[in-house]
């Protein structure tokens, strides 16, 4: 456990600074559209920064997949399949520790300690996920997105499926999109050199 750490810490800590990036642009985006006023502009402009932001997750943990398949093939060992879900929910335990918190806002008394603590970390959860922002300002059952506390859980799913996966193709160097392939212009001919 201590090796898997100490191998997949930087890992984590980059998917969580991209994460932190991405937020900043989608709270910034969301912003500028409520201002603006423009509703749907708001909506359009989140699934784009979630999206951004789940490439950017797919781009790292396919990377880390590929290395591992290869040293995995040259050791003939298993692959390790689930390390990327793993690594995906380390990045994301500070999100998942935000969303367990926010709980004390609607199970804890109103006006007490824990509601308001609750109410801070639901706060926080939102900006430091902030590209979601204009998605969670959607209107359900009478209320915004944000003021249900199963969301803050289920926001985090798609990156931890997203990574997980990527992490799996990268092992079995499987590309769902050709845009990280490095195009070799000495290789022509199907892949043999000139």
């Amino acid at each position: 456990m201590k090796d898997f750490f100490s191998r997949y810490s930087y890992t984590a800590v980059k998917l969580f600074l991209n994460q932190f990036a991405i937020a900043l642009f989608g709270v910034g985006l969301s912003f500028a559209c409520a201002r603006a006023q423009k509703e749907t502009l708001l909506y359009v402009t989140s699934i784009f920064a979630v999206v951004f932001y789940l490439f950017l997750q797919y781009a790292v943990m396919w990377e880390v997949g590929a290395k591992d398949g290869i040293s995995a093939v040259a050791k003939k060992q298993s692959r390790g399949l689930w390390k990327g879900f793993v690594i995906a929910a380390l990045a994301n335990s500070v999100n998942l520790l935000l969303a367990l918190l926010s709980l004390f806002r609607d199970f804890a008394s109103a006006g007490s300690g824990l509601s308001k603590m609750g109410a801070i970390c639901r706060s926080i959860a939102l900006m430091l996920e902030g590209m979601y922002q204009g998605i969670l300002a959607a209107p359900f059952r009478g209320l915004q997105l944000h003021d249900f506390a199963w969301v803050y859980f289920a926001i985090v799913v798609p990156a931890i499926l997203i990574s997980g996966l990527a992490y799996v193709l990268g092992s079995y160097n499987l590309h769902a999109t050709n845009i990280l392939i490095p195009k070799n212009k000495d290789v022509k001919n199907n892949g043999r050199p000139e």
